[in-house]
């Protein structure tokens, strides 16, 4: 379909930077080559959803010219990514600048969409932050400071109401001086984690996928995906699938296209079972994003 045209059949050659938030966090650094083919080798077996029998992995080993005639594509098409793929003899695919690529997958963009948890905030102080965790959360017993680009889990701290402990401020000081800001949320219980996949086509063209669970350690690191089936009750799905629709028009309006996903969870409040149906934006390719397209992603 023409919405998917960036995955047209065809001899392909994949970028898999999985850890892409680091160089939109320090525009110019890369993780060193080797410690990523570790990564993207342990990871390999969980992406065969993603891959296609005869796709080319291109990194900084690749020879010049291997990839010639392949179109490219990248799991977030950051600058070093398409210096890869041009360097391989690829097709670059469409990208939106790289500020486009930084200011979408910011939590900062996520932050002012709404929505959030009770008493969650986006600072850009430490005072402002510092007021907020001084005092009990709304529900739960503790907060969660997020970094504003992580990935799998990384870059978040726990903190217990009241003053931040000396190793909890020079963490949150270090976040905050590239002038980035924090997010504070109260730290809940979560019953269960859902993703809503996506491909968003430069005229606003939403090609909708089925709802996955996500399979998380107990750090909110991604272990596995599954359709959601029943797991996700119908009041929660309509949630998720509005605020999916509301993020497309925001992602169109910033200037991106391409893949992304929505992630969710539903959480304990006392007796009661409450969903947030975004608390996170991956504008790229996600882990679970083939399983949750299905046959639209060929």
């Amino acid at each position: 379909m023409e919405a998917l045209a960036g995955l047209a059949p065809g001899p392909r050659a994949w970028v898999l930077n999985l850890d892409a938030e680091r160089e939109l966090e320090r525009p110019g650094a890369v993780t060193p080559s080797a410690s990523l083919r570790e990564r993207v080798v342990a990871m390999m077996p969980r992406l065969d959803a993603l891959l296609r029998p005869g796709d080319l992995i291109v990194d900084e080993g690749t020879p010049p010219g291997s990839a010639a005639g392949r179109a490219g594509l990248a799991w977030c098409p950051t600058p070093h990514a398409l210096r890869l793929l041009g360097r391989a003899g690829a097709t670059r695919p469409p990208a939106p600048p790289v500020e486009v690529l930084r200011r979408v997958n910011h939590r900062r963009f996520c932050a002012a969409l709404g929505g959030m948890l009770p008493g969650a905030a986006f600072v850009e102080a430490l005072a402002p932050l510092a007021a907020i965790v001084a005092r009990p959360p709304p529900v739960g017993e503790a907060w969660l400071l997020k970094r504003p680009l992580g990935f799998t889990g990384r870059g978040q701290l726990p903190v217990s109401p009241g003053a931040l402990s000396p190793s909890a401020l020079t963490w949150a000081s270090a976040a905050l001086r590239p002038g980035d800001g924090l997010q504070v949320e109260p730290r809940v219980d979560r019953l269960d984690d859902f993703a809503l996949h996506a491909w968003l086509a430069p005229d606003g063209d939403l090609t909708v996928g089925q709802p996955t669970r996500q399979l998380c350690s107990p750090l909110g690191v991604w272990q596995g995906t599954e359709l959601a089936g029943d797991r996700l009750p119908d009041d929660e799905r309509a949630a998720l699938a509005g605020a999916l629709r509301q993020t497309a028009d925001a992602l169109t309006a910033a200037g991106y296209a391409g893949p992304f996903n929505l992630d969710a969870f539903a959480w304990q409040d006392g007796a009661a079972r409450r969903f947030l149906p975004r608390c996170e934006i991956n504008a790229r390719f996600s882990m679970g994003w083939a399983i949750g397209m299905g046959l639209a992603r060929d």
